[in-house]
């Protein structure tokens, strides 16, 4: 951050799993050597089943901060689980109290629904991108976190994304489809199917990502949305990384004795169970479906504007076109 450039107040709140205290610190100061001021609500510490405190607790404490007005930016400390249960709570403060005004959402992972809704319900925009209690946050790629602090400022980014063609995993498109970015983490997508919050993606560029899935399980969320016809009218879809997800190799005897045991099957690599799982249902749905964006859980954790309109290549190149926190 240069001297002159302005300190930007961002409210921090858990809307997810407890928080890690010692990681949270470390990530604190790095956003302070940034140049952001973050401000800590107290409900981050504290710890309720599984959860940084109670559904109430941490819905009322994000509520709290989106209608804070000294607060421009509201950057989730972690993730995990438990975001979801909030949003019949915030459908219900909003109705009580208003809507509360534009800024912009940051986080990812199990803050996905967490965009969706804010992005939906309030009209915010919302940014894919690290929070500050993961224990590699000091230490993400120099050009990523960069890129990520350029974008909360409000200023043109130089995304690791827009400089990488993405692999078609079916017929490319005849033309560049122009259209607005939507999606997240793939598991959290899956449960917003039969909900209020199920968003749609009709006309929309759909990103997924995800961590720690075996093949079938990614399958079994893929089949569930193209079943509940969540996919239906999608202008593509775009893979982030999908991290720790690999084949099962199952284990079975391989003599009538049970002395001796072999793999079942084989297993499959990424690129064919992708295309098996994805590249199948593009081609039922006349999708088109690119693999390779370096966003998600890592290796890569570049930043992506969500909501954002974007021009997605013949190529497979994707360029930032309008986003309204910038433009």
């Amino acid at each position: 951050m240069s001297d002159g450039a302005a300190k930007i107040r961002v409210g921090i709140f858990a809307a997810s799993s407890a928080v890690p205290i010692f990681e949270f610190e470390r990530g604190l100061q790095h956003l302070r050597s940034a140049g952001f001021v973050p401000i800590v609500h107290e409900q981050v510490a504290k710890q309720h089943f599984t959860f940084a405190g109670t559904d109430q607790q941490r819905a009322s404490a994000f509520y709290e901060y989106a209608v804070n007005p000294m607060l421009p930016v509201l950057w989730a400390a972690r993730g995990g689980y438990g975001t979801a249960r909030l949003l019949p709570l915030l459908e219900e403060l909003s109705a009580r109290h208003g809507i509360p005004p534009k800024k912009l959402l940051v986080g990812y992972s199990d803050l996905t629904v967490l965009h969706e809704f804010v992005r939906t319900r309030w009209g915010w925009s919302t940014l894919h991108a690290p929070m500050p209690a993961a224990a590699n946050f000091a230490t993400f790629d120099a050009a990523e976190f960069h890129a990520l602090v350029a974008y909360v400022r409000k200023q043109s980014a130089d995304a690791l994304w827009a400089h990488k063609s993405l692999t078609w995993l079916t017929e490319p498109p005849a033309a560049p489809i122009r259209a607005q970015l939507i999606g997240g983490n793939l598991a959290l997508w899956q449960t917003l199917a039969g909900t209020p919050w199920q968003p749609s993606a009709l006309g929309r560029i759909l990103f997924f990502e995800d961590l720690g899935e075996p093949y079938y399980r990614i399958d079994r969320m893929v089949t569930h949305l193209a079943q509940s016809r969540m996919l239906d009218g999608a202008a593509a879809i775009v893979l982030g990384d999908f991290c720790n997800c690999a084949d099962e190799d199952t284990q079975c005897w391989a003599n009538a004795q049970g002395t001796e045991k072999k793999s079942l099957r084989r297993t499959f690599n990424e690129r064919e169970a992708f295309d098996e799982i994805f590249g199948s249902v593009g081609r039922r749905l006349r999708i088109p479906i690119a693999d390779g964006l370096p966003v998600g859980h890592g290796p890569h954790f570049a930043p992506l504007p969500l909501g954002a309109g974007y021009e997605l290549g013949s190529d497979g190149t994707l360029k930032l076109v309008n986003w309204d926190w910038l433009f």
